[in-house]
């Protein structure tokens, strides 16, 4: 696809925010309680604890409806009855704003240090209260899950040593010694069961929470955008960054934004560097749903990059971007993960190119859920499933890589039609869209395919040359 990538001059995306944002209605979290539940009894778990802070909090807020702020937490949940959220001071009243059936535990330990610990009960007898029981199966679930690959023991528990000591002496299992513990013992990793590539709770979206995510896009579109639109020489990393807007939406990254020599390691923060002409720029902005990026150079044309990189364009970008336009068109419900894989080590070899990760992820409140984009995957994409193009390269120097990174979501008939029908003015999005990336970007995006994003596909190599674009013909 390389020899039909050309530098066009083409109108830019249309790009909107709209007046309001979608939110999960009740209904929403009470079938995703029933499914966990579902899966608990599959795998005999009595019990599942979620654990989750600032960084962490994505499981949890799948059932909860919120994420703690500042604070630990812990999401308690039985094969009946409400489930229990221990929550420290500054968050024991977000059960009253949640949409999610909950009751509250106030457990002051889990404040900021300093904070008042009256009438502290022990966690023990927290957890005892929450529903644990001696002699219960117990699934905690953090962020990660491990197998024999990850040089640990299989089944590693993640969470707080404390919290794990904890539920082992509830259970009544003796202590481990350490902050992991295997498959076969009382307590067990079941953060696969949110997780999980091939089967993974929050790897399906439901038409609401597509809606609610595709707003976070529209969101980081517009913002990628304005960016693009703005770059110039002499600006510094941190003015060029403040086109980012998130409306109050969490991030779910840190900004990042890097010029120069500096925008070799692209997850870098914005600073009072200056950018020069011919400079490399790198960027990327992700709020709670969405992520796009952008690298390129600070350029008209080839003639501003240092001589001995000039043809960056066609030996590096143009690649890139016939792999991305291929894996936009390729993505379907069915496909293996390791035909994903294939394809871009096809036309992307790392041994040139120099990527390390993987063609690809799941993404949803948090940047990357999972993969199943894997050399030996026979995981199946789904109807439902959000991933993520996101290839990032490293050529050697002279040379700089380049990057596009947007999201598309996999939909049969079933969930395009519930989207159609609840949320018509999404609907009319993901069509306009589609328009845009077929007719001019010249990417042949399957009916199936959503396209998230408002700049989806759109690419411009020379950042100062605003009205050029890659396109295929």
């Amino acid at each position: 696809m390389t020899n039909r990538v050309k530098l066009l001059n083409i109108p830019p995306p249309h790009s909107e925010i709209p007046s309001q944002c979608p939110e999960l209605p009740p209904e929403v979290y009470a079938a995703r309680l029933q499914r966990l539940r579902g899966r608990m009894r599959e795998v005999g778990l009595d019990q599942v604890v979620i654990y989750a802070d600032r960084e962490h909090a994505a499981n949890f807020a799948y059932l909860a409806g919120f994420g703690p702020r500042f604070e630990e937490a812990l999401l308690v949940v039985g094969l009946s009855g409400t489930p229990q959220a221990v929550l420290g001071t500054e968050n024991i009243d977000m059960v009253r704003y949640s949409v999610a059936e909950l009751e509250g535990i106030h457990y002051p330990t889990f404040s900021l240090i300093g904070q008042p610990r009256e009438d502290v009960k022990s966690l023990k007898d927290i957890l005892r209260g929450a529903g644990l029981e001696h002699g219960m199966i117990v699934g905690t679930v953090g962020w990660k899950y491990y197998d024999d690959k990850d040089g640990c023991a299989a089944g590693s528990l993640e969470i707080p040593h404390y919290i794990t000591e904890t539920i082992l002496e509830v259970v009544g299992e003796a202590s481990s010694g350490g902050s992991g513990t295997n498959t076969g013992s009382r307590v067990r990793n079941a953060t696969s069961i949110f997780m999980s590539p091939r089967d993974g709770l929050r790897i399906v979206l439901e038409p609401e929470q597509v809606a609610v995510f595709e707003y976070a896009a529209c969101l980081v579109a517009s913002s990628m955008l304005a960016l693009m639109n703005n770059v110039d020489v002499g600006k510094t990393e941190l003015e060029l960054a403040s086109q980012f807007q998130s409306m109050g939406v969490p991030l779910s990254v840190h900004p990042m934004l890097s010029v120069g020599e500096k925008a070799r390691f692209g997850l870098t923060s914005p600073t009072g560097r200056r950018a020069k002409r011919g400079d490399f720029m790198t960027t990327a902005y992700g709020i709670e749903g969405a992520l796009s990026c952008r690298a390129a150079h600070i350029a008209l044309d080839e003639t501003d990059l240092p001589p001995a990189a000039q043809d960056w364009l066609e030996d590096i970008a143009m690649p890139y971007f016939a792999t991305a336009a291929a894996w936009f068109e390729t993505v379907r419900i069915g496909i293996e993960g390791r035909e994903i894989w294939d394809m871009a080590e096809t036309l992307l070899p790392k041994s040139k190119f120099g990527w390390n990760l993987n063609p690809g992820h799941f993404i949803a409140a948090d940047e990357w859920v999972s993969t199943p984009f894997m050399p030996d995957s026979d995981v199946k994409l789904q109807s439902g499933n959000y991933l993520q193009y996101d290839v990032i390269i490293a050529p050697d120097p002279p040379y700089f890589g380049a990057d596009l990174e947007d999201g598309i979501v996999l939909a049969d008939d079933e969930l395009r039609a519930g989207i159609r029908a609840r949320y018509p003015d999404t609907w009319d999005r993901f069509e306009r869209r589609r328009k845009y990336v077929r007719d001019v970007l010249g990417i042949n995006l399957g009916d199936e395919v959503l396209p998230m994003s408002d700049i989806l596909g759109y690419y411009r190599p020379f950042l100062l040359s605003r009205g050029n674009a890659f396109a295929v013909r």
